[in-house]
């Protein structure tokens, strides 16, 4: 084995102290009754698939990001209750500090988990639909009252707005629209 071959080894032994470490201090916490984990969220799983993402020798970022800033985002991935396997959670590196960025898919899981959502539905609305919608007087809440789309107008680059329609669990619907 060649000196390089011997510390990238190195490192990486290094780097996966990283997750059990972090697995360690997460079972301090949750023994102390300072963090509680949902019930389907299992910290393990989700701490080997972002080792696995982390060390991919495409973007080893295991090796370009100091120990610190890795245990930080790995904490803070599992704190979420993330796991970057499903698209939750995506690490980037800033310079030789690592950030775990919660994505689209990461807030659904959340808003689920903690804010009560049911489902959620996003539309784009391109240049050549038909789109109309309302605002109850009484509520304030927007109500989409017609979006027709047409094969051209789909395939379109012109975008000229989205919304998202929401429930949540006690049966509340509503709607939010953006230019």
């Amino acid at each position: 084995m060649s000196t390089e071959q011997k510390q990238t080894a190195a490192v990486a032994e290094i780097k996966k102290d990283i997750t059990a470490q972090v697995l360690a201090k997460i079972e301090v916490f949750q023994k102390n009754g300072e963090l509680t984990l949902p019930k389907d969220y299992n910290a393990e799983n989700a701490l080997k698939s972002a080792y696995i993402i982390l060390s991919d020798p495409k973007n080893n970022l295991l090796a370009k990001c100091d120990k610190a800033s890795v245990a930080e985002a790995l904490l803070k991935m599992v704190i979420y209750g993330v796991s970057p396997v499903k698209k939750q959670c995506y690490f980037i590196p800033y310079g030789e500090k690592l950030e775990c960025s919660i994505s689209y898919f990461g807030n659904i899981a959340i808003a689920k988990r903690y804010g009560k959502l049911k489902w959620i539905k996003g539309n784009a609305i391109f240049e050549g639909d038909t789109f109309e919608f309302e605002v109850d007087a009484s509520t304030g809440r927007r109500k989409v009252i017609k979006h027709q789309q047409t094969l051209e107008s789909v395939g379109s680059n012109k975008l000229k707005g989205a919304y998202a329609v929401y429930e949540l669990t006690d049966g509340t619907i509503d709607v939010e629209i953006m230019n």
